[in-house]
């Protein structure tokens, strides 16, 4: 059987302390880190340099640091072994702040688009969301349950689903208080996983509509173009065209649910059957084999992943 490749780029929270030291130093890398550094101010260079825990654990600064480690691996998987083997990558999409990379990696737009983009993303997210509520992921429900319990938690806060990750995982952001209703009702109903994650704010939640109106600007200014790579939206699961509203899309994907699952069903009814995530961490090869036990899944987060894949592939 032929293989049709997608590409997956992780999100936030997948950061983890000293990430990328390793490819800051590969030859293939250096002229997006170079770009990186003319863009941003030193301060936030450094710190992204450094990558301590404490300081990725800023959404201003984790987000640039993700994108780099995604990128900067996914230019030498496709330099060292797609290019190399002629092997054509179909398909990309990420989680959130990974659909940037995908866009990036698939040429809508330029490495100086990205950085400037989430340079100021992050830190237009980081102010509008920062101490006004939170997100928890609960594991073992369905949507239709979850929603229904949202309802009855709200009481006039914002509650709502944030990601629809996997047929096992759905996470919902909202007002400290509505969480805290939320999280009783589901022991109630016997939902007995639920975990508060560790964010800066509730992200993809109606708390983040003003930061996207600030943020419009930015995408306005960024130059778009066309590509022979399907890249797969959240906001619909839909792939980007030569018709889309690109700034309308990466607007209000800020303030509503990423629907990553269906993104990665849309993909395997194109046909994709073998996905590879690039970039920290394995969550979304976990998110995968939930949602279809029947396609590859490989991983690569380290330069010795990129080494042992290409007779996965």
């Amino acid at each position: 059987m032929s293989r049709k490749i997608a590409i997956l780029f992780p999100g936030q929270g997948s950061q983890y302390g000293g990430m990328g030291k390793e490819i800051i130093e590969k030859k293939s890398c250096e002229n997006i880190y170079k770009i990186f550094e003319k863009i941003v101010d030193k301060n936030t260079f450094d710190i992204v340099m450094k990558a301590s825990s404490k300081d990725l654990s800023h959404t201003r600064y984790a987000q640039l640091a993700i994108f780099l480690n995604s990128l900067s691996l996914y230019s030498i998987l496709k330099e060292d072994i797609l290019d190399k083997n002629d092997i054509e990558v179909t398909s990309m999409a990420g989680l959130s702040l990974g659909e940037y990379s995908a866009l990036c990696a698939s040429g809508i737009f330029d490495i100086e688009s990205a950085v400037e983009l989430l340079y100021n993303r992050g830190v237009i997210m980081e102010k509008g969301a920062a101490n006004k509520g939170s997100m928890i992921a609960i594991s073992r429900s369905d949507e239709e349950t979850v929603s229904s319990l949202i309802e009855q938690a709200k009481e006039n806060e914002i509650l709502s689903i944030c990601n629809l990750n996997s047929p096992s995982q759905i996470v919902v952001g909202g007002q400290y208080s509505a969480l805290d209703r939320l999280e009783s009702l589901c022991k109630e109903n016997k939902i007995k996983r639920t975990v508060r994650l560790d964010v800066e704010g509730p992200f993809h939640t109606d708390i983040l509509k003003e930061s996207s109106n600030q943020f419009e600007k930015y995408l306005k200014k960024i130059s778009y173009r066309n590509t022979d790579i399907n890249v797969f939206s959240n906001l619909d699961g839909e792939v980007y065209t030569s018709e889309t509203n690109i700034v309308d899309k990466l607007k209000k994907q800020m303030y509503s649910t990423v629907l990553f699952e269906r993104c990665v069903l849309n993909m395997i009814e194109r046909g994709c059957n073998s996905f590879i995530e690039v970039g920290p961490g394995k969550t979304l090869t976990g998110f995968v084999k939930k949602i279809d036990k029947t396609v590859q899944v490989l991983n690569i987060e380290k330069l010795s992943d990129i080494k042992k894949i290409n007779d996965e592939v």
